[in-house]
């Protein structure tokens, strides 16, 4: 087996087959990858009868499937985790389950593995369902890049593209579908997107599976920290194109609730204690900063109220 498609699945019924559905009919005449991958669904305990129509889904293929059912929503990473647990493949692909695949994306990814061995971490570019360019990654997280992104500079216009930042702002913003159409090589980045992430089983067994303390956001960001630790490059695949439903698998309050949380563990993880504190000051800059944003410029009671929630789980 050469793939192993790992796809959590929580309350994403429609999306969920979409994906799948997706999968198989762009790797159907595949020579790579015809016959020569599995699909392997994690169930995060939806209640939408994904399970039941994802079975019943199953009789009518011939893509091994693998429909995994956990009886509590177990997070991101650890139930991609379990996936891997009866994944087969040489290469694993952790793919969200509001994605479409399009063209040769599968095939050409996994082709860049066979060409270099120093390639540990890789994803294809993303794009909006108007096929718009859908920025991802960004700088690993130091309390520079932290500062910029709490601090809001990083979307600054005209200079926001000079600064480091933690998420796909800052100088993440140079790259665009413009830049990436003269580019035949994987770009090298600090880190790239849970979204789609391809990487070898082998260096999986070396360096670990996601972090099983990290429930959601921020588990992408301290794979691919380890990964470049221990000398792997992370890539966009300028040759590959995946459509992402940006928050349809899950909700904008986790997603920043999540980010907070995660810069906090991965700051106690893999930085000094002192860096950690200051960590926390600047999150806590952050938050009061949208509080006041959210109440004065930009009138948001539901997201004032979100940060005010955050400020309290930080303080």
């Amino acid at each position: 087996m050469l793939l192993s498609i790992i796809i959590v699945s929580y309350n994403t019924k429609s999306l969920t087959l979409a994906t799948i559905k997706s999968v198989i009919a762009t790797t159907k005449n595949s020579k790579l990858l015809k016959n020569n991958l599995e699909i392997i669904v994690v169930d995060n305990d939806s209640k939408d009868d994904s399970v039941a129509a994802l079975k019943t889904f199953k009789k009518t293929t011939q893509t091994p499937l693998i429909i995994l059912e956990n009886k509590e929503n177990l997070g991101f990473g650890k139930a991609n985790n379990l996936g891997i647990t009866h994944a087969k493949g040489k290469y694993y692909l952790f793919l969200n389950s509001d994605t479409i695949i399009t063209g040769s994306a599968l095939e050409n990814m996994v082709s860049k593995f066979a060409t270099d061995e120093t390639l540990g971490i890789l994803s294809p570019v993303l794009l909006n369902l108007d096929t718009t360019y859908q920025p991802q990654g960004g700088s690993f997280p130091s309390l520079t890049a932290l500062f910029f992104h709490m601090s809001m500079l990083d979307d600054l216009p005209l200079i926001g593209s000079y600064f480091p930042s933690t998420q796909h702002t800052g100088k993440s913003t140079r790259i665009s579908l413009e830049t990436l159409e003269h580019q035949t090589q994987p770009i090298q980045v600090d880190w790239v997107a849970g979204t789609a992430l391809m990487i070898p089983a082998n260096i999986v067994a070396q360096i670990g599976a996601f972090d099983p303390n990290i429930f959601m956001y921020g588990e992408d960001i301290e794979l691919c920290m380890r990964a470049r630790n221990h000398h792997y490059s992370v890539a966009l695949d300028p040759s590959a194109r995946i459509i992402h439903i940006q928050n349809a698998s899950s909700t904008s309050e986790n997603a920043v609730r999540g980010e907070y949380l995660g810069y906090i563990y991965i700051f106690s993880k893999h930085r000094s204690a002192i860096a950690c504190a200051i960590a926390k000051m600047i999150l806590q800059m952050g938050a009061i900063l949208r509080i006041i944003v959210f109440s004065t410029l930009a009138p948001n009671p539901e997201k004032r109220e979100l940060y005010k929630t955050i400020l309290g789980n930080i303080s």
